[in-house]
């Protein structure tokens, strides 16, 4: 057994979150006609089990009707090495290793030495504690929640604490972020973030922008009451694929809705969807790495 699997399994506790997520296929467009009228719907299925600490996260997902049991799991895990802190996550053959630093003094996060996060003093310090000390992996996927692409970490979206939402208090100041293009590796991107809050202390505009005037990201609160939120997000990738989506959750009730619509500029084709959340269910696990039996048990619940 592996160092990672034995610092996992020497938990006492473990827990597993289940998601059922139905995909409904709403066509695909060119120049605003359908081009295909079929409307198909498939499914989802996520499992997440983590340690007590959240230090280690496994992965399972399962797309549409066939589900192979004996799919290896992704991991993801946190650790610290003096003043860094490493974010390894793994999947098959594919490794994506993230370095993070906090700075008391400036009340800020690096990420792989060029990015930079500013936080007020209230989620500085509640982040420090949770990630910095404690290697709480489903904090720091909250923070990074509208940047995850950027780190390759999509795969977590749906692990993340929420804390941010639920804690009026807790504000990101601004961003600063670099990243190469992928069709021309010589270009680098210079990107500022801003942030910002209403009245009540909820997000209600993100903005990243290069120094170019380029945007990349742009994120409107629609709606806010109780503890539901909804977003309408614009994500332009290097003008080539352009996202536009209105995303929808509870914090309270772990519920989901997004819809999207993706322009493949160069095709000119547009594809539509809806993801709508079935089943959210937080369970007991006596292990982190799950066998079939175990899978196929938690798969089969409404």
């Amino acid at each position: 057994m592996s160092n990672l699997n034995v610092l996992a399994q020497s938990s006492k506790f473990y827990a597993t979150v289940y998601i059922l997520n139905k995909i409904i296929d709403e066509g695909e467009y060119v120049n605003d006609e359908r081009i295909n009228t079929k409307q198909e719907i498939n499914t989802n299925h996520l499992i997440y089990t983590y340690n007590f600490k959240k230090d280690t996260i496994v992965y399972y997902d399962f797309y549409g009707s066939e589900i192979n049991t004996k799919k290896k799991p992704s991991v993801c895990s946190l650790a610290k090495r003096k003043d860094t802190l490493l974010l390894s996550f793994k999947r098959n053959s594919y490794v994506n290793k993230i370095r993070l630093n906090f700075n008391t003094q400036e009340k800020s996060i690096s990420i792989n030495d060029n990015d930079i996060f500013y936080l007020n003093g209230v989620y500085y310090k509640y982040l420090y504690k949770s990630v910095n000390q404690n290697l709480n992996i489903k904090d720091l996927i909250d923070l990074l929640e509208d940047f995850l692409e950027d780190y390759n970490l999509e795969d977590l979206k749906f692990i993340s604490s929420n804390e941010k939402y639920k804690h009026r208090d807790f504000k990101l100041i601004k961003a600063y972020m670099e990243s190469y293009r992928s069709q021309a590796t010589d270009c680098l991107d210079k990107w500022n973030i801003k942030f910002s809050y209403n009245k009540k202390g909820i997000l209600n505009y993100v903005l990243k922008k290069s120094a170019e005037d380029d945007q990349s990201l742009e994120k409107k609160l629609i709606i806010s009451k109780d503890k539901t939120f909804k977003y309408r997000i614009s994500r332009n990738n290097e003008s080539r694929l352009i996202v536009n989506s209105e995303e929808s959750f509870n914090t309270s009730k772990n519920s989901y809705n997004s819809k999207i619509s993706a322009l493949q500029v160069g095709l000119g084709k547009e594809t539509k969807y809806e993801i709508k959340r079935i089943v959210y269910k937080v369970l007991n696990s006596k292990k982190i790495f799950l066998d079939q039996k175990e899978i196929s048990k938690i798969i089969a619940l409404k």
